[in-house]
């Protein structure tokens, strides 16, 4: 039997920067793609993001963090000063508000955060295997 062998060092070198170089892409494209996705379900989904006054809802906002390789993040949500108030209301005092919007509260993004990570991660990991 004839021993065969096949040099990858060229291969695996190339690949290797190849990855590096598309990876983080396609992990904030699917990364933005999961943020906007959870923004428009704060605005579809119980508990709503309000919009008893201003322009609460045209204040989204989505920015990719990237701090290299293996540490790229989004920060999302609103940009109005009264929005961490809102969503960080007491349950018991928010039930106490007439919201202009029916099935408004706080907690309108992290509910959704919990509630459906499954498809955001989902649309992430679509995201890196296209």
């Amino acid at each position: 039997m004839s021993d065969f062998k096949l040099d990858t060092k060229d291969f695996d070198m190339k690949f290797e920067k190849l990855v590096k170089r598309t990876f983080p892409s396609r992990i904030e494209k699917g990364e933005v793609a999961a943020a906007s996705e959870m923004l428009r379900d704060a605005d579809k989904e119980i508990p709503r993001t309000p919009f008893k006054k201003g322009d609460l809802r045209g204040s989204k906002k989505i920015e990719p963090v990237k701090k290299g390789i293996r540490n790229i993040s989004i920060r999302l949500g609103y940009n109005i000063d009264y929005a961490a108030k809102l969503h960080e209301m007491e349950k018991k005092r928010a039930d106490k508000i007439n919201w202009s919007l029916k099935g408004s509260g706080p907690k309108f993004l992290e509910s959704k955060m919990v509630r459906n990570k499954k498809k955001y991660m989902e649309i992430v990991a679509t995201s890196i295997k296209e």
